[in-house]
This record gives C-alpha cells, structure tokens and sequence, in this order.
C-alpha cells in the first residue's frame, strides 16, 4: 500500500473540512432562509407547545381560584358562627378568631401565587405575539384562527366552571341569609315602636315661630342623620313622617308645627345608636328589600358583595363599616 507523503494528507484533510461545512451550511438552514410553508410549520409547533403551556397555567390558576373561594366559604361560615356567640362567650370567640387568622394567612399565600401564576401568562402572551413576526400575510391570518378557535375552547371551559361557581355562591349567600333572618327572628322577636303625636298647636304659649327658627333644627337633625350614616328609613314608626312634616309645614308656612316637628326629629336621631340591634334590623329590612327587588348584572354582583361585607362586619362587631355597606346596598335598590 502506497504512503502518502505529509503534504497530501494534508490536501485531503483540508478537502474533507470544506465539505463538511458546505454540507453543515446546507443542513442547518436559519428561520429567515426557510421556505414560507416551513417557517409556519417552525411557528405552528412553537404555537402549539406555548399552548400546551397556557392550558397549564391557567388550569392551575384556576384550581388557585377555586382554593381561594373555598376558604372565603369558610371564612364565611365562621362570621356565622361569630354571630351565633353570646356576648360574654370570649373563649368562643377567641377560637374562632385563631381559625380566621389562619384563613387570612393561607387566602394570602393563595392569592401571591395566583399573582405569580398571572405573571407567567403574561409573559407567555408576550413570546405568543411575536412567534408571527416573519410569517406573510394569509400564513399569519391562519396563524390567528387557529389561536382564536384555541382561545374560544378556553373561554366557554372556563365560562362553564365560572356559571358553576356563581351558583354555589348564591347558595351559600341564601343559606346565610336565612340563617340570619332565623337568627335574629330568636333573639329580636319584636321592633320597639315608637309613636310620635303632633298637636295640633304645639310650640310655647305666646311663642311665634318663625322660618328662622325652624331651619337650624332642621339642618342640626339632616346633619346628624348623614354622619352617623342613618336613613329615612332607618328612623322609628312616627318619626319617619317628621321630615315629611316639617317640609309640609313649612311649604304652608305653619311654623310652629314645623319647629315641633324638628325638635322631635332632632331628639330622636341623637338618642339613635349604631349598634348591634340597629344593624341586625337594618340587615333584615334590606335582606327582604333585595329580595322583593331583583338586581341584575353588574348590580347584583355588586349587592352581594356589600352584603356578605356588612354580615362579615357585623359578625366582628364592627357595625359602623357594616352600616355603611347597608348604606351602598340601599343607593342600589333606590
């Protein structure tokens, strides 16, 4: 067998080299020298694995969201609970308290990782919205129907579980308003009514009143209504016709009638408490207003919320923030 001499052995080392990256070059093409049919085969099968991995993410989101509604039934059904306490029951209260702390705590941790999760889909919207970049006109427009057909599955899946949710929230809602309305029926058998007499001529003897005299009282008693946060129809049997009176009364210039009047309103709005009887009252009459008046949409969803809110808030004894709930319920309904 001949030997080859250094010099050609190097001659062929040198001719296999340049084949063999004429033949890497002709293999590896980049995205920008495919053909149009193979750049949307390339962008189709990223399209398909970044579609694989939103249905993942927003599957887990999902079970996320669902966690996070069970723990806000639970949390729910301790304010139940907190309202079913006596006053003087501080160890019950104290356990239910340790139960709800470790519901806030893990409802916090849930709703991070929801906003993780959230975080993760954005991004992966964002690698979504430029994998068509090269592609032409019709092979982008394909591109898009495939994805709007993909994102419309998504949508009806998740509008599905999401009519499902609703429903089990309206039912737990009804279930905790009548065993609220039970509730307050054992413990507040009765509303102290309290009636209001108009003379015919009040006033003092020899007392001419005039429309000066009567507006300040009148101002005084609207004022303190508006910062303790009570309404029209918050007032006593008898004195929820006073405003109506001293309007009247004044329009016919009766003065002294009127003057009666806005002492009485007055007197009986300051002796008004924002308390525990006051509030379960006033959740009772706006319980049967909402029902007698069907809310819709954006309303309803609005309404039950504040509702759950003020139970919550009357439940923790804290019946300022829950008048002002009833309140916002109220301006609903009206």
């Amino acid at each position: 067998m001949t030997r080859l001499s250094p010099t050609a052995r190097r001659l062929l080392l040198l001719v296999f080299a340049v084949f063999w990256v004429l033949g890497l070059a002709t293999g590896c093409k980049r995205d920008s020298d495919l053909r149009d049919d193979e750049k949307l085969k390339v962008v189709v099968n990223k399209d398909r694995k970044l579609a694989k991995r939103e249905v993942d993410l927003l599957s887990r989101r999902g079970a996320l969201q669902r966690e996070r509604q069970k723990v806000r039934e639970k949390r729910n059904a301790l304010v139940t609970k907190k309202a079913s306490l006596l006053d003087d029951d501080d160890e019950g209260k104290k356990q239910l308290q340790s139960e709800e702390s470790k519901l806030v705590q893990l409802e916090r941790k849930l709703a991070k990782q929801e906003v993780d999760l959230n975080s993760s889909l954005q991004q992966l919207l964002s690698e979504k919205n430029k994998l068509g970049g090269g592609l032409s006109g019709t092979q982008a427009k394909l591109l898009m129907v495939q994805r709007r057909e993909h994102s419309i599955a998504l949508r009806e899946k998740d509008l599905s579980r999401r009519e499902g949710s609703v429903a089990q929230r309206e039912k737990v809602l009804a279930d905790r308003e009548r065993l609220f309305a039970a509730r307050q029926a054992r413990l507040c058998p009765g509303r102290v009514t309290t009636v209001v007499q108009m003379p015919s001529a009040p006033g003092k003897p020899g007392k001419n009143y005039g429309r000066g005299d009567v507006e300040p009282v009148f101002r005084a008693a609207m004022q303190a209504m508006r910062s303790k946060g009570i309404l029209a129809a918050d007032l006593p049997p008898g004195v929820d016709r006073l405003i109506a009176v001293i309007r009247r009364s004044v329009s016919k210039k009766k003065y002294s009638r009127a003057k009666f009047a806005a002492d009485q309103l007055l007197s009986a709005v300051r002796r008004i408490r924002i308390n525990r009887s006051f509030i379960g009252a006033k959740i009772g009459r706006l319980s049967r207003a909402m029902k007698r008046k069907r809310l819709r949409g954006g309303k309803k969803r609005r309404a039950n919320s504040l509702f759950q809110g003020a139970t919550a808030s009357y439940g923790d004894g804290r019946f300022s923030d829950a008048n002002r709930k009833l309140n916002s319920i109220y301006a609903l309904l009206h």
